[in-house]
């Protein structure tokens, strides 16, 4: 077996011909990267000008209010005022249910000073627990409280939203969770009944079947039940043939 004269090796080790391949793949390797820059740059003018994708639902909805005559718009404008004049009910409504829990007068006067009775309440944390330090009713502390510039009800309610449960704030104040909900209810708050949480996103729901997922992958994607998502499809396909 003959060896090959015609490569002679450099001083650094490598052949003429290893050397030459080496150039030859940087100059591949350069000419690789500026397709690649213009490509993105290509990339970026196309993205630029490409439109913004409405959802199915939400251009169907556009649709269909284009396409509304003067007396379905006239009728939509009723129903919004309807619903207004109804929000507005419900409110004047709360507003006579939160004066219903001061309406009954205090049956015996305090002549503690307001700051006092402020500082009492907050020191002892619980409507139950300021009464028995008074010798008083607990709709007295309401009474003598709210004199005082503190409104209980709203203190409550806050710490509602905060996450405290009805019953909790039961056990801390004394009024029954029942009495709980209503004063939380008289500041304006609504609280919803008991498992009424979704535990997933309906709309979004409603945007995939439109977009033609299937019950599986939707299912798989939002990691939800098969059962759960084929109760929406039925409320889905029930909405959309109404």
């Amino acid at each position: 077996m003959g060896l090959n004269t015609d490569a002679r090796p450099s001083r650094h080790g490598t052949t003429d011909e290893e050397s030459r391949m080496f150039h030859q793949a940087e100059e591949n390797l350069q000419q690789a990267k500026e397709a690649l820059r213009l490509a993105q740059e290509a990339y970026d003018r196309l993205a630029a000008r490409r439109p913004i994708r409405i959802p199915a639902r939400k251009r169907k909805q556009l649709q269909n209010r284009k396409s509304l005559t003067d007396e379905e718009r006239h009728a939509r404008c009723r129903k919004t005022e309807r619903r207004a004049t109804k929000r507005r009910l419900e409110l004047r409504e709360q507003a006579q249910k939160r004066a219903f829990i001061y309406s009954f007068g205090a049956d015996n006067s305090i002549v503690q000073p307001t700051d006092e009775l402020v500082s009492l309440f907050q020191v002892v944390g619980s409507l139950d627990q300021f009464a028995k330090r008074l010798a008083i009713t607990r709709r007295d502390a309401l009474h003598a409280l709210k004199a005082a510039g503190f409104d209980v009800v709203e203190d409550i309610a806050k710490a509602w939203e905060c996450g405290k449960s009805l019953r909790t704030l039961s056990q801390k104040h004394g009024p029954t969770p029942q009495t709980i909900s209503k004063w939380i209810k008289s500041t304006g708050r609504v609280i919803k009944p008991r498992n009424s949480n979704q535990k997933y996103d309906r709309a979004r729901m409603y945007e995939l079947f439109d977009d033609g997922w299937t019950t599986n992958k939707i299912a798989t994607t939002m990691k939800l039940s098969w059962g759960t998502v084929q109760r929406c499809k039925a409320s889905w396909w029930d909405t959309k043939n109404s």
